[in-house]
């Protein structure tokens, strides 16, 4: 590790003791639902070895969204109207301008967003009738710097204000040449607040204004040895050596104009967005509650990373050279860049009314949301070299080519209208039961590029374009729905039944649109049903439980690859073609999930235990896609085990305090997962780790010590595309690919200071 800035980490931090007058962030404390499929209060779920700056996806046995992100909603609404394009994670965070987060759970997301899954929830913090300030600063051994600071306090006659900023400079791990920061977060939110009817009612106004540039760039070549293991490949070292050229621009045809643009890396991969939300909450004499909140958001999104496509063996003849023209040899790397240019508009409302009724506590939800989105998404691919700090390869004397095989357009609307109601019933001192059900009308209209019955015009062959093609309308209506029911029963002492169902019902969005097949308009639906018990007593908090999860219909992009059999326009039989292809299958998944937290006798001590068993496989998968060659092929993985998702998981998390101190560990033992959709190819297991001392100085100032994959696995991950129809898997052993990784060993010091 590089001492230098590890010492400077150091200086820094001791420096800040003495002179920072600010507070420190409070940590963030993800409680799991209440819906019992966690007994643990404060564990980290949502703690992501992969990154930094963003949570973790808890899987409940369904393939893991595209985007890799997790919805989060704050102030009781969700942040994005959609997960993807303008990720969530992109323009949210929970240090010190949030009151806390919590983990939403399966059956609450279903009736609060249509969708079962594990979101965060959290609440801006607002000021009160003192001044008060946070400051948290974190220095991390790769050179990474966050600053987040809080101040609040009261303005008068029952006005109150807070203003917050957090801003994070990250070069990675693996130090790029360009750019300078891999991520670099600018956030600004203010919030102003009014009390009225003598603290009976209160409302805000919050702007947020973010600023978000990340490059996705944690790739890097290694050997997949055949046997689920991995070794590095001719020295290079993943997680540290750079992957990436040295070239600052990259080059496209723009999908809608047809015209040769050439953007910077930079330029083409930052996100702009603005929040402005209006909450209001009222108690009535009645002991009726209401809540009230809208958002406008506004964001544009730009990205245009390398995404890997493959590794190719080139000879003499094959066309590869460098940019002197000299004839190339060897593996070559090829990336495909996705150039996506889209904007994001929402207005989204929800209106809640509450009240006890004797053993009955009842909500009325009420939401409004509208969107307008859309993208011109550009494709492109380029090549370089596999190993460190590789040279950029010309193709037939191009620097980038294969224009807009994968490109996406659309420009559309989305009005989301819906009705929900719960009752939490206490129906006797043994017997509490839970319930809901969402209606949602759901209308999507908008223009796209798509194929319409035999008409082929909108393909998207190399060098495609909107010139070429043709804008084709669409316009849909739709009636979603979701319902679940929760029943828990006191048997005796500390034991007690559990078990729950949710079920939703969804179509598609206009996200759906943006490739060239129209997509399926039939329903989706998802069920979830668990059961099980719970035993609590002065030592242990455990739950235990039986899980099945089901999903029809579920839409998803793949990139396949084909090796041409014959000419194809300018490309000769035998090159790689990747292509992007829509698809429809169901997925279903049995499982077993026990989770515990256990404090015995030892004082300070307390541990945190979670095992999870499952076994997702793929239902009704069959398509037949057709290449450029004329060649369609035929595939069929039903039954099969879903691809980078694991079978067994098992989480621990001790923890230790005395005195000013606090001792912690967290371990994750994650079992292999599949490469390919035959499964004859995987991964094996690998562990993640975290760990870290914090330290009271007093009750204004602490100290963290936190450390990042303490066993230094590499954690390599990845796809090999050509392998998906493979049984015979001779030819993939001591197989050079490209993947991604997780942190590197990383120790983060903080100071966090309270006024």
């Amino acid at each position: 590790m590089n001492r230098r800035p590890f010492s400077k980490a150091i200086f820094t931090v001791v420096l800040a003791a003495f002179s920072l007058s600010a507070a420190a962030s409070v940590s963030v404390q993800l409680v799991s639902d209440a819906q019992g499929t966690s007994a643990n209060s404060n564990n980290s779920m949502f703690v992501n070895a992969s990154s930094d700056s963003k949570p973790r996806q808890i899987s409940l046995g369904l393939p893991t969204n595209n985007s890799s992100a997790v919805q989060i909603f704050e102030d009781g609404l969700p942040v994005t109207y959609y997960m993807y394009q303008n990720m969530p994670f992109k323009s949210w965070h929970g240090g010190v301008s949030q009151a806390g987060s919590t983990a939403m759970g399966p059956f609450e997301s279903a009736m609060r967003y249509g969708e079962i899954n594990y979101y965060v929830s959290s609440d801006n913090k607002q000021g009160g009738d003192k001044f008060k300030a946070a400051l948290s600063y974190t220095l991390g051994s790769y050179g990474q710097n966050k600053l987040d600071v809080n101040v609040s306090g009261p303005l008068g006659r029952g006005w109150y204000y807070s203003l917050s900023t957090y801003q994070n400079w990250d070069p990675g791990s693996n130090h790029t040449v360009y750019p300078k920061f891999r991520d670099r977060h600018q956030f600004y939110k203010g919030v102003l607040s009014k009390s009225i009817a003598d603290g009976r009612g209160k409302m805000s106004l919050v702007y947020q204004h973010v600023n978000y540039q990340t490059i996705s760039e944690n790739f890097g070549p290694f050997v997949f040895v055949g046997d689920g293991s991995v070794k590095p490949y001719n020295g290079f070292d993943l997680g540290h050596d750079s992957y990436r050229p040295t070239d600052e621009y990259f080059e496209f045809m723009d999908f809608k104009t047809g015209v040769m643009t050439t953007m910077s890396f930079k330029e083409g991969n930052v996100d702009v967005t603005n929040h402005l939300t209006y909450t209001f909450s009222y108690d009535f004499d009645s002991g009726l509650h209401l809540d009230f909140r809208s958002r406008y958001r506004g964001g544009t999104d730009m990205r245009g990373a390398g995404n890997m496509s493959g590794i190719d063996k080139a000879t003499e003849l094959t066309g590869y050279t460098y940019a002197d023209g000299t004839v190339y040899s060897g593996l070559v790397q090829k990336r495909q860049v996705l150039h996506f240019d889209a904007f994001d508009q929402s207005w989204i409302n929800n209106m809640e009314l509450s009240k006890a009724y004797g053993s009955h506590y009842l909500k009325l939800g009420l939401d409004y949301w509208f969107n307008h989105g859309g993208t011109i998404t550009s494709s492109s691919m380029f090549a370089h070299e596999v190993c460190k700090d590789p040279q950029m390869l010309r193709f037939k004397g191009d620097q980038y080519f294969n224009f807009n095989t994968s490109g996406e357009y659309y420009d559309g609307k989305e009005n989301k209208s819906a009705i929900y109601i719960y009752d939490d019933w206490h129906a006797s001192d043994k017997l509490h039961l839970k319930g809901f059900i969402r209606a949602e009308w759901l209308n999507i209209h908008g223009d796209a590029a798509l194929n319409i019955g035999d008409d082929t015009s909108n393909s998207r062959t190399s060098g495609f374009n909107l010139t070429k093609g043709k804008i084709t309308p669409f316009k849909e209506n739709f009636l979603n729905g979701a319902a679940g029911l929760d029943f828990s029963y006191h048997i005796s002492g500390g034991l007690s039944a559990k078990a729950d169902a949710t079920f939703t019902r969804a179509h598609t969005t206009i996200f759906n649109y943006g490739g060239y097949g129209v997509p399926t308009t039939d329903p989706s639906d998802t069920e979830l049903i668990r059961a099980g018990f719970s035993y609590v007593n002065s030592w242990i908090n455990l739950l235990s439980q039986i899980t099945w999860v089901h999903q029809s219909n579920y839409k998803s992009r793949s990139v396949f690859q084909h090796v041409l059999e014959k000419d194809s326009g300018e490309y000769p039989a035998g090159y790689t073609e990747s292509k992007a292809i829509p698809s429809d299958y169901g997925i279903a998944t049995l499982g077993w999930v026990t989770d515990a937290v256990i404090t015995p006798a030892l004082e300070g001590f307390s541990l945190h235990a979670q095992f999870t068993l499952r076994n997702p496989q793929y239902k009704n998968f069959k398509f037949n896609p057709v290449f450029s060659d004329g060649v369609q092929l035929s595939y069929d993985f039903s039954d099969k085990n879903l691809t980078n998702l694991h079978k067994v998981e098992l989480t621990l998390d001790p923890s230790y305090s005395f005195d000013s101190w606090r001792f912690w560990l967290s371990g994750r033992y994650l079992s292999k997962r599949y490469i390919n959709k035959t499964n004859s190819l995987y991964f094996k297991g690998r562990i993640e780790t975290f760990g870290g001392i914090d330290y009271e100085l007093n009750k204004n100032v602490k100290f963290s010590l936190n450390l990042v994959n303490l066993l230094n696995q590499k954690g390599a991950s990845g796809n090999i595309s050509s392998a998906d129809l493979v049984e015979d898997t001779s030819d993939y052993v001591d197989y050079v690919m490209a993947g991604t990784f997780i942190r590197p060993f990383t120790m983060e010091l903080g100071i966090r200071v309270s006024i």
